[in-house]
């Protein structure tokens, strides 16, 4: 009889009790899922997550002192393994590219139904980038005739714009398609010069256009 894949490991970062234990329960009531651990402010996230070692955080935008997209920048560049979900009261579109520009990969208002978190939870342990439904409208309301056309693109600049928008590293992108990392950025700013678009923002936006992010 095969065994049953362990849980993926999540770690809550949330200053308010009341929805700190209430995300909790919901992640834990899901048998391929386990909250490791939890904190209410950046630098004891810091040290649950160095010492629990998750899959993904989630992590509330509206932290004490350092605040949530500071410590989503930081979790990219301490623990690039850890994906991290953005939980926020926010509904600014300016908010969904800020984190995304930090290394999110997801985005998922607080008002939200309890099953719309655990979905957007699998969907970027699975590889993807989520956005609340609420916020996809806003998000991607920029007219896709400002970049150029992806035929414009050789087809390992598209598969590398495919792994970037989807949250990966250049390192990550790099082992996936069995390349150097100075190609993988060779192409990555190949094809963001050919689409004239600067940010992962733009990338993850552009992406989610062409239906790359389903894929």
């Amino acid at each position: 009889m095969n065994k049953p894949p362990s849980p993926r490991r999540v770690f809550l970062v949330d200053d308010h009790p009341v929805v700190l234990a209430g995300v909790k329960s919901m992640v834990e009531a899901q048998r391929d899922l386990k909250v490791v651990g939890w904190a209410s402010d950046a630098e004891s996230a810091i040290q649950g997550i160095s010492e629990t070692d998750p899959n993904m955080a989630v992590v509330d935008v509206s932290l004490p002192g350092t605040n949530g997209v500071l410590l989503i920048e930081r979790l990219r560049q301490e623990f690039p393994q850890v994906a991290a979900l953005a939980l926020t009261v926010h509904e600014d579109s300016a908010y969904v590219h800020q984190l995304l520009q930090a290394g999110a990969r997801g985005f998922i208002l607080k008002r939200s139904a309890a099953e719309e978190l655990i979905h957007a939870i699998r969907s970027v342990l699975a590889g993807g980038i989520y956005i609340d439904p609420v916020m996809a409208a806003k998000v991607l309301s920029v007219p896709k005739t400002n970049a150029a056309s992806s035929e414009a693109l050789s087809e390992r600049e598209i598969a590398v714009v495919k792994l970037v928008a989807k949250g990966y590293s250049n390192k990550e992108v790099s082992a996936q398609l069995s390349l150097s990392v100075k190609t993988i950025e060779t192409y990555r700013a190949r094809a963001a010069e050919k689409l004239g678009l600067r940010t992962r923002a733009a990338l993850v936006r552009y992406a989610t256009l062409e239906g790359w992010m389903v894929e």
